[in-house]
């Protein structure tokens, strides 16, 4: 018996039993979800401002979507993790479009030995890897996807073989930033809040090439461009 959809709807049921931790279920205002993305981009621009641990600008120029997430250990389960982040692609124009939310539904994902919550972040490098936040997709990362641990380093070079990974994971372990620890994680689109930002479903949001960005929306946009410097696409 292949045990994969039964881990699959268990770690979907421990997702809504902890929507208090991580609030998917929870109405929001559209001012509070703005308050959202300045959230995630403040986790980003952390982890960008320490030189040695930061992401290569040439992995931000190159990679077609960028997911960053919050997540936090289910302790009851070995390896459960309940979450939620944004996910932002770039347009056929190769600008960033408008950011979506998304929730995580994980076994082992990001989290080392011993912590209780992380920040992940998800460059994906190729056409291929934009199916993990593609509706009705059913890819994990990790199983379906190959990931790797992304090259750390302001300056930090990446080669033809870093490219050519799907996934490149960034982690930190309760602020401390880390290795990656990657084993699966899929991620599904956070209904309530697209539909409560945008009026629109994850997939519209991200692929239509449609959607607006808010305010909180253009600083992300342009932080990443600031992150990505003079770097070659």
């Amino acid at each position: 018996m292949n045990p994969q959809p039964l881990l699959r709807l268990l770690s979907l049921l421990l997702f809504v039993a902890f929507s208090p931790v991580s609030d998917c279920f929870a109405d929001k205002s559209k001012e509070e979800l703005e308050e959202r993305i300045t959230a995630n981009l403040t986790r980003l621009a952390e982890r960008q401002q320490d030189l040695r641990w930061a992401i290569p600008a040439e992995v931000i120029a190159q990679a077609k979507g960028i997911v960053i997430l919050h997540s936090v250990k289910a302790g009851f389960i070995v390896g459960a993790e309940v979450g939620n982040g944004i996910a932002i692609v770039r347009k056929a124009d190769g600008t960033w479009g408008a950011p979506a939310f998304v929730a995580l539904v994980n076994r082992s994902f990001g989290l080392q030995a011993g912590a209780d919550e992380s920040v992940t972040i998800l460059c994906l490098m190729t056409e291929q890897s934009l199916k993990v936040i593609h509706h009705g997709a059913n890819v994990e990362v990790g199983i379906d996807l190959e990931a790797a641990a992304g090259p750390l380093g302001a300056g930090g070079e990446i080669t033809s073989t870093t490219v050519q990974k799907p996934v490149l994971v960034y982690t930190s372990e309760k602020g401390a930033f880390a290795g990656a620890s990657i084993e699966a994680g899929a991620l599904i689109g956070d209904k309530k809040k697209n539909e409560t930002v945008y009026g629109e479903k994850m997939d519209a949001i991200l692929f239509s090439g449609q959607a607006q960005p808010t305010p909180a929306g253009l600083r992300l946009i342009e932080a990443l461009n600031g992150f990505a410097g003079q770097a070659a696409r």
